[in-house]
């Protein structure tokens, strides 16, 4: 008698192959895909870390407290509060946890530009005759938190014909009111008051090299006025410095950045004035170095420095930039050598322009080039009427010995040049 022939046909194979195929997509997509196990795993560990760097603030903010009852600080009315309270702008921001305050916190937003929170002591800068605890803020309160700050900061602000004082510009579009300048400048002091700090950019502002464009002149004006300009400007490393762009435009652009719920905008002189405090009593940088001679901590004609190997630089003969970007790993005669370094130049009018965070010499407290490489914008006013607009930190082509770090220097409302450039600040 005959047995029954079993086996599997040819479609029965096709479907189980197919169905298997099926199932290990899913498997793979469950695991790989965007929201799959290895993604949100990531996600988990990014939370952990700005949970740990958050409850690392919370036990320094603790300690601090308790240190303080120890030793009978108790500020006003027996009340504590920690010297400085670091946030994040929005959800968009996270902690990099690889920093500390006491190293320059350093955060980052989704596009992966970088800021560092700047240190304001608040028992010794803007509580002195201003007190503890305000939740209202009149004129005067205004005023006396600008002085505390000013009396904090004065090793670094040398001439007193400096100030945040609103000036009008002609000669520009989108120019602050008397009013908005105002209300701006209160917002920066009343944050500082209540966070005992803000966070100013790692990097000067810049254009993002992949877009294959860097500013080499300045736009021309439109019915007697310059516009906005309308490259977004990053902070970021290995970027073009943002040139050719006034006070004006540099507010501007700074003020439209991501900034989630705080504020952006150019620093106010007494912000400069407090990031080299910052640098002095955190960083341990020597004050001769921030208002005598900047040359080691910064790009000048005079300094010496490695490059990094994912940078760009630009050489300049007397007074003359040249339009190529050379890669850090390309040596110039003059200029670079063979392993990176950065050859001192004996003439004023030559140097060489970098691209942000080329040189880890040039920062102090995670903040790179606040000496050297470009005049930064900011927003105080200076006591010439033709020159009100006020820039510091230096440039590239002379030396830290003319213009350190705490130097002002005095320009038009129209000014704009290869060396002028900024850096955006959040309170």
């Amino acid at each position: 008698m005959k047995k029954n022939q079993r086996g599997i046909t040819l479609v029965a194979l096709v479907v189980t192959i197919v169905v298997l195929l099926i199932l290990a997509g899913v498997s793979i997509n469950l695991v790989l895909g965007n929201n799959g196990i290895i993604a949100k795993a990531k996600e988990a560990q990014r939370k952990s870390a700005e949970a740990s760097q958050n409850d690392l603030i919370g036990m320094n903010e603790l300690a601090q407290q308790l240190e303080e009852q120890i030793n009978g600080s108790t500020g006003n009315g027996g009340k504590t509060e920690p010297e400085t309270v670091p946030y994040l702008p929005s959800d968009d921001f996270h902690y990099d946890t690889s920093t500390s305050v006491d190293t320059g916190l350093v955060i980052k937003d989704a596009s992966g530009n970088e800021y560092v929170w700047v240190v304001v002591p608040r028992t010794t800068a803007v509580y002195k005759t201003t007190g503890l605890g305000k939740t209202t803020f009149t004129d005067a309160d205004y005023t006396s938190i600008e002085n505390d700050l000013k009396e904090y900061t004065k090793t670094y602000r040398g001439s007193t014909s400096y100030s945040d004082t609103w000036y009008a510009d002609d000669k520009n579009e989108g120019w602050l009111s008397e009013t908005e300048y105002t209300e701006l400048k209160n917002s920066m002091l009343k944050s500082v008051y209540e966070n005992g700090g803000f966070y100013v950019g790692r990097y000067e502002a810049g254009i993002d090299t992949t877009t294959g464009t860097n500013r080499t002149s300045i736009e021309s004006q439109v019915d007697g006025k310059y516009p906005v300009p309308t490259t977004a400007p990053v902070t970021k490393a290995d970027a073009y410095p943002y040139t050719y762009v006034t006070r004006t435009q540099a507010q501007n652009l700074a003020s439209n950045v991501n900034s989630g719920t705080k504020t952006s905008s150019l620093m106010f002189g007494v912000q400069w004035d407090l990031v080299l405090a910052f640098m002095h009593n955190k960083g341990n940088i020597a004050d001769s170095t921030l208002t005598t001679n900047s040359t080691t901590i910064g790009n000048y004609s005079d300094s010496t420095f490695q490059l990094s190997q994912t940078g760009k630089y630009a050489t300049m003969s007397d007074g003359r930039l040249s339009s190529t970007w050379n890669p850090t790993t390309t040596s110039t005669p003059n200029f670079v050598d063979t392993s990176r370094n950065k050859i001192a130049q004996s003439t004023t009018g030559n140097g060489i322009l970098v691209t942000t965070g080329t040189s880890e010499k040039n920062k102090v407290m995670n903040i790179y080039d606040i000496a050297g490489n470009v005049w930064e914008w900011t927003l105080e006013k200076t006591s010439d009427t033709d020159y009100p607009c006020a820039a510091r930190g230096g440039q590239f082509n002379f030396t830290g010995s003319l213009y350190p770090a705490a130097f002002r220097n005095d320009h038009r409302t129209d000014h704009s040049d290869n060396d002028f450039g900024f850096r955006v600040a959040l309170f």
